[in-house]
């Protein structure tokens, strides 16, 4: 049977043993939250995964756990998803929460298809989010500053029947997606939200500008992103840090072509297959 257990700082317990007080559910809302994929028991870019995390207990001002370290994260994973029977492919969690004036990790797991990061095949079709903005804030970069917008962004594009939403800064310009971040494509250029758009950035960005340039492409980060610049683009994509590279087929009327989204997609692939052939 897969499933069943968590780990929480470092010892298992089953997923529905009480593990956490009412103040301490209030505590979780303000932790750090992230998830990467994990294939053949190996984390997927774990170096990058890795930095994200320190960084963002760095700005968030949690202490990092006790004894934890990158070398720490990939044997709890293995051992994790070795006790829930994950053996192909699976989606990570991992939160951190303060308490007691120490930092506690807990991580997760469930399975999802394999591929190393298997390209959608129908294209998402998005939308606008029109009902609220993202503030300026030293977490931009982190999931933490996005988490409630994105809850009440979920509940917009479900209402629309979308798949996801391209969110604004209070500037009014693109800066991020729920959950996700976005590129788009425009003559031999692919175009991403740079750090100071105000966007939630996954690790996943880096080896994806890299293997943007291994196609032949000229990657451009840019500050102001206007929704005219989405329309008129030739592709555009979403950057999710587990599901990789995600199509888009249609945003608002305007529909897009997929080739060279395709070429970076199977770029990342022949990257992750390598990095776990080398873990």
């Amino acid at each position: 049977m897969k499933g069943g257990y968590i780990l929480l700082n470092g010892k298992f317990h089953r997923e529905n043993e009480l593990l956490y007080t009412g103040l301490d559910i209030n505590r979780l809302s303000n932790g750090i939250k992230e998830s990467f994929r994990a294939e053949n028991n190996v984390i997927l870019f774990a170096e990058e995964n890795y930095s994200y995390l320190i960084k963002a207990l760095s700005a968030i001002g949690l202490y990092t756990p006790k004894d934890w370290d990158l070398l720490r994260l990939k044997h709890d994973v293995s051992r994790l998803l070795n006790k829930n029977h994950l053996f192909l492919a699976a989606s990570v969690n991992i939160n951190f929460i303060q308490r007691d004036g120490k930092t506690d990790y807990q991580l997760t797991a469930e399975e999802i298809p394999k591929g190393f990061y298997p390209l959608n095949d129908q294209g998402l079709m998005i939308d606008f989010y029109e009902e609220g903005s993202k503030s300026d804030s030293k977490l931009n970069s982190f999931e933490p500053s996005s988490r409630f917008l994105w809850i009440l962004a979920t509940n917009i594009a479900q209402s629309k029947l979308k798949h996801n939403l391209i969110l604004s800064n209070n500037k009014g310009f693109a800066c991020e997606s729920i959950a996700s971040s976005f590129g788009y494509i425009k003559d031999n250029s692919a175009i991403l939200p740079s750090q100071t758009s105000f966007g939630y950035q996954p690790p996943l960005i880096s080896p994806i500008i890299k293997c943007a340039k291994s196609c032949g492409l000229k990657v451009l980060l840019k500050d102001n992103i206007s929704r005219e610049d989405l329309l008129n683009a030739d592709e555009l994509f979403l950057i999710d840090n587990c599901l990789g590279i995600q199509k888009i087929l249609g945003l608002e009327t305007r529909r897009f072509y997929s080739t060279k989204t395709t070429a970076i997609a199977l770029k990342l692939k022949e990257l992750a297959m390598k990095e776990a052939g080398a873990s």
